[in-house]
């Protein structure tokens, strides 16, 4: 089960109250949501709900959570998925016994929020382009570089930073090292424009020669290659969740506006066109649906599947909106959440996590090969 429909008929109400009061309280829509991120800890103890024991993947109650908010707030969702997959759960899953026992607890009660570093503005098809370096000292680490695009980064207090490591071999080697933000030598960049999303901050961020204690290599092992691989994969996932609450959120709202009765009394849902569309864009949503219920049948042995969850999930969040838009787009004058905000997030998400084309070309790469 990848949504537990009981838990969203309980949450819904509460949510929304919580993401409507926040929309009337905020100062403008680039506010990174840090009280409404402490209430929904406070009142749910969201991240609590993050993994099944049993096996390491996303809970279905989180997968739940993220993909309800997003029906009203994809980037609250998105700034709940960034610290859960991007701070909690790698530390979690592969931090040591004493990283865990200093940062999990804290992460998960909010005291303290994470980012993860490995983007350097290139296609990434493997970790050789990484120029991002972390030297051995007698006293610990020196991380020198410069990561392209960090969520969260002006708002976190550790970073996990993806860094190349030249072994005593010669060869190099690839960790994840854990930065406290306010070390010197750590400074970031100024927002970067994104079409949607608003309220997830995006920057840059430099290292130069960021002194780091010796116990602040993720594990305590470089194995940097898998473990981002793995993050990935979950980011995608909640990626995926996020993109059909999109598409619900768009479908759910151009519905509710054409069964509204107009003018001599007639609603357009009681025109065949309309039917006819609408019936389509709701076949649609539970295609992807079903796809995305999927993903446990194969996600342990098979990444590449989990990645074309993602693109076809944020393909059918994109198509949904415009074509809500198109039909009821103009007519809209006056809402909390306006119809075009759903496409502006959706064509943000599906940049994130390795981008729609990255994916299409890890795809056809099976057959190139032939």
């Amino acid at each position: 089960m990848t949504y537990n429909d009981v838990l969203a008929r309980e949450l819904k109400a509460d949510v929304k109250v919580l993401i409507r009061d926040y929309f009337k309280s905020r100062e403008d829509e680039q506010q990174f949501p840090r009280e409404l991120l402490y209430q929904f800890i406070e009142q749910f103890d969201i991240f609590s709900l993050l993994l099944d024991s049993q096996d390491s993947v996303l809970r279905t109650e989180f997968l739940t959570f993220i993909r309800l908010i997003s029906k009203d707030f994809p980037a609250f969702s998105a700034v709940l998925l960034t610290q859960a997959c991007y701070g909690i759960y790698p530390i979690l899953r592969y931090g040591s016994q004493e990283q865990k026992s200093r940062y999990v607890e804290p992460l998960v009660r909010g005291e303290i929020l994470a980012g993860l570093g490995f983007s350097e503005g290139k296609l990434m098809e493997s970790l050789e382009v990484i120029a991002t370096t972390a030297r051995k000292t007698e006293a610990g680490w020196s991380l020198t570089g410069k990561k392209s695009i960090v969520s969260n980064c002006r708002y976190t207090d550790i970073l996990l930073i993806l860094a190349k490591v030249e072994e005593t071999n010669g060869e190099d080697g690839y960790g994840f090292f854990i930065v406290d933000t306010t070390r010197p030598g750590v400074s970031f960049g100024d927002d970067i424009a994104k079409p949607g999303l608003q309220g997830l901050p995006v920057n840059s961020v430099t290292f130069d020669q960021v002194k780091l204690p010796e116990d602040s290599l993720l594990g305590l092992t470089l194995n940097g290659e898998s473990q981002l691989n793995d993050i990935i994969k979950k980011l995608q996932l909640g990626l995926s969740a996020i993109s059909i609450g999109i598409s619900e959120g768009a479908f759910e709202k151009g519905l509710a506006f054409v069964k509204v009765k107009r003018g001599f009394g007639k609603r357009l849902i009681d025109a065949t066109v309309y039917q006819n569309q609408f019936a389509d864009l709701y076949t649609k949503l539970c295609a992807a649906e079903s796809y995305f219920a999927s993903y446990k049948d194969r996600m342990k042995a098979d990444s590449l599947f989990v990645s074309q969850i993602k693109l076809y999930t944020t393909k059918v969040a994109i198509e949904i909106s415009e074509e809500i838009i198109r039909l009821i787009g103009p007519l809209q004058t006056l809402d909390d959440i306006p119809i075009d905000r759903y496409l502006k997030d959706a064509k943000t998400i599906e940049i994130y996590g390795k981008s729609g084309d990255s994916i299409r070309k890890r795809i056809a790469a099976q057959w190139i090969k032939e």
